[in-house]
Formats: C-alpha cells, sequence, structure tokens
C-alpha cells in the first residue's frame, strides 16, 4: 500500500522528491501502531525535527491526525499520532482519477484537434487551428511560419502514461483490499 508509482507520486507531490523515503518510513511506523514523533524517530532514525516536520504535511493532506495531552509534571505536550487510513485511500483515489482526467484530457484534445508550431522553434509557440490562424499562421515570437504540429509521439507518450497508471492504480486497489 506504500509502495506503488502512484502513492510515491501522490507523496512526492505533498513532500517533495527528497522527502520521499522519509515519508514512507514515518507512514509504515504509524500503521505499524508506532503513534508519537519521539518513538518514529528512535525507530526509523530519521532527526526528530523531520519527523515532525512531516506528520505536520500528512496531517495537513488529511493522512494523519493527533491528539495533544499535556503531562501533568513537566507541563510539556505530548503528541499522539495515528494514521488515517480511509482518508489516504481516498486522497490517492483522487490524486489518480485527476491526474487520469488531465492525461486523458490532453489525448482527446490532441487526437481531436489539429496543432501548429514555429517552423524554426517549436519551443516558441504551439497552438491548435484557432489560435494559429490568429496569427495568420505566423509565429508571434520571430515572425517564421508555422507547420503542422506531428503529434504522435505525445500521444503514444500519454497513451503509454494512461496504461501505467491504471495498472499502477489497479495494484493499489489490490494491496488495499488484502
Amino acid at each position: 500500500m506504500i509502495n506503488n508509482p502512484i502513492v510515491n507520486d501522490f507523496l512526492e507531490q505533498i513532500v517533495g522528491a527528497d522527502d520521499l523515503k522519509n515519508i514512507k518510513a514515518i507512514i509504515q511506523a504509524l500503521i505499524d501502531g508506532i503513534d508519537t514523533d519521539e518513538a518514529i524517530h528512535e525507530k526509523t532514525e530519521i532527526k526528530l525535527n523531520t519527523v515532525r516536520k512531516l506528520l505536520y504535511k500528512l496531517h495537513d493532506a488529511s493522512i494523519a491526525n493527533y491528539k495533544r495531552n499535556k503531562d501533568p509534571e513537566t507541563q510539556w505536550f505530548t503528541y499522539t499520532w495515528r494514521f488515517e487510513k480511509e482518508e489516504y485511500i481516498e486522497e490517492i483515489t483522487k490524486f489518480y482519477e485527476h491526474r487520469l482526467n488531465e492525461r486523458q484530457s490532453a489525448l482527446d484534445n490532441l487526437e481531436n484537434n489539429l496543432y501548429f508550431v514555429c517552423c524554426m522553434e517549436p519551443e516558441h509557440f504551439k497552438g491548435d487551428y484557432a489560435e494559429s490562424s490568429e496569427f495568420e499562421f505566423y509565429c508571434p515570437v520571430c515572425d517564421y511560419e508555422l507547420e503542422p504540429y506531428d503529434a504522435k509521439k505525445e500521444k503514444s507518450l500519454l497513451k503509454r502514461r494512461i496504461t501505467i497508471d491504471k495498472k499502477n492504480f489497479k495494484k493499489f486497489e489490490e494491496a488495499v483490499n488484502e
């Protein structure tokens, strides 16, 4: 349920690529029933401040919740953390569906429209027929002619990504249902 490319992309969106390994270790610790930042720090050997920072990011994403208790002797607060499995599954599902819809929409757009690009520097301009005709089929940046854009590679890449995402999400669902 943690080792899946879609989960990785989702978690990376929350914490960034540099903390992906740490956040996965923290989630696993929470799943294993370790519920305080100090205990997570001891088990994972991640710096305590990093553990706390990442726990709060999980909280902001509704994946973890905490209770705050005050020690009557020391007057220090202790935070007891809880992994919200249902929210986690729901958020990953939303992330997957959103990404799938974006990719499918981009693919549909490429398949249903004719695009034009600058013949000298394709990065200058890429527009559909209507946008290109507004510039009379000349690049608005360098004034060279626009030429039809061959979208085969982009379509193929999107189709491959959609297929891979569907397979990975199916594996995620299977792991959740175990």
